[in-house]
């Protein structure tokens, strides 16, 4: 297919000026409004990040819909995936698209456009280069305003930093939390949602093998394809050995000595395979508030991955505490840097020194005072809130903690508390 076959195809409404996505039908992820209202409030480019599958595509295609719903003329809206096996992956393929839409629909040089053109650009971290081309377009007129979405918050932050500053804005869009689960799914099982439900097409899948193999896919594709195109390592086999040997250790304090004789490798690489991992989105990490700041106890740390669907995969069975006390991990991590408090055997799960929260998970059917002394000590010690998450709400334990609340409230919590 040539380039403005591909478009046309792409682009439906070029086609049928009364065609509107399909993913309009579906529900809003909380994402939508806020994503929405940059696109149609900003000149700055729009950026979205998230890791593959998690719906970046359909919450473009749904802002396009909308434009299309106030009066948008088709022609002066662009969709393009360059996820797509017919698409090539060239230095000039971007170009060549925006210049070919141009001059073939939109018939007008850029640099005399007058009023707002969309150009949504989906996984464009698979063109090389990409962010030097879109500032080129973008400073010959900012009439231009460009949506990107792609799978490596790292590709999209820090190559973009230089030539982009000042220029581009970005959004990440998580997993589904547990509400959004309810919303498309229409069921309330705590335990479906920990393991297969924070991917939107895991729901529409019929058992849990076609599932795994979904899941498999979406990880596999991050550390074949994505981190390969994009960090060139060399050496994958050991870097992939590194990502599974975390899954059965969710949530446990980790030694970096520990995973250096495991995994065979040198302290550098395991930090530089760390921060690759996280930037991939694949693993957030928390670390260690308690101790001195010379302190061994302070270099410790704790990984969780990026969805507590993942823990499925693992070769080991993982307890539904830290299933659970992973998904609370990437609740915070929407709003908040991780961190935890750990020194002399004492523990609790995340700390949160600005907002002067002290959160502990404790999903058991039966809350014992030793399940939470740490945390009102630590509380009451500090001055802050200490919260409880709980498999449900315990009468006996809001008597001396703040607040204890169970893990389908945690939600509306987070965002009521830890928004900007």
């Amino acid at each position: 297919m040539t380039i403005i076959d591909l478009i046309y195809f792409q682009n439906p409404w070029l086609r049928d000026s009364g065609y509107r996505p399909r993913e309009q039908k579906l529900p809003q992820r909380a994402l939508y409004h806020t994503f929405l209202g940059h696109i149609t409030g900003t000149k700055q480019i729009t950026s979205l990040t998230g890791i593959r599958r998690v719906g970046k595509s359909t919450l473009m295609k749904q802002a396009i819909a909308k434009l299309l719903d106030m009066g948008t003329t088709p022609e002066r809206i662009l969709y393009f995936s360059f996820d797509q096996p017919t698409v090539t992956h060239e230095i000039d393929a971007l170009e060549s698209v925006i210049l070919t839409f141009f001059q073939h629909i939109v018939n007008k040089p850029i640099e005399t456009l007058e009023k707002t053109q969309y150009i949504f650009l989906d996984e464009i971290q698979l063109i090389p280069f990409w962010q030097d081309i879109v500032k080129r377009f973008y400073d010959v007129n900012q009439n231009l305003k460009f949506v990107l979405s792609g799978s490596s918050s790292l590709f999209l932050l820090t190559k973009s930093k230089e030539s982009l500053a000042g220029r581009i804005f970005s959004f990440q869009l998580p997993p589904l939390t547990f509400n959004e689960y309810e919303l498309l799914s229409r069921k309330h099982d705590i335990h479906e949602f920990l393991d297969y439900g924070q991917f939107p097409e895991l729901l529409t899948l019929p058992d849990p093998e076609k599932k795994q193999e979904y899941l498999k896919e979406i990880v596999s594709k991050v550390l074949e394809i994505d981190i390969v195109n994009i960090y060139g390592i060399r050496k994958m086999q050991e870097f992939e050995r590194l990502f599974w040997s975390l899954l059965p250790n969710a949530g446990q304090i980790i030694s970096s000595q520990q995973l250096m004789a495991d995994i065979g490798i040198k302290k550098a690489t395991l930090f530089h395979y760390l921060k690759i991992l996280e930037s991939s989105l694949l693993i957030n990490k928390a670390v260690n508030t308690g101790g001195s700041f010379r302190s061994e106890s302070r270099l410790l740390r704790k990984l969780y991955p990026g969805s507590s669907n993942f823990l499925t995969l693992s070769i080991d069975p993982i307890a539904i505490g830290f299933k659970v006390e992973t998904y609370v991990s990437s609740l915070i991590h929407n709003y908040n840097k991780l961190s935890f408090y750990h020194k002399r055997n004492k523990e609790i799960d995340f700390i949160l020194p600005d907002k002067k929260l002290a959160i502990e998970v404790k999903y058991t059917d039966t809350i014992r005072p030793e399940d939470y002394r740490t945390l009102s000590e630590y509380s009451e010690k500090k001055g802050y809130t200490g919260i409880l998450v709980t498999k449900s709400v315990n009468t006996k334990a809001t008597k001396t903690i703040p607040t204890c609340i169970s893990l389908d409230q945690l939600e509306t919590f987070m965002k009521n508390h830890l928004s900007p």
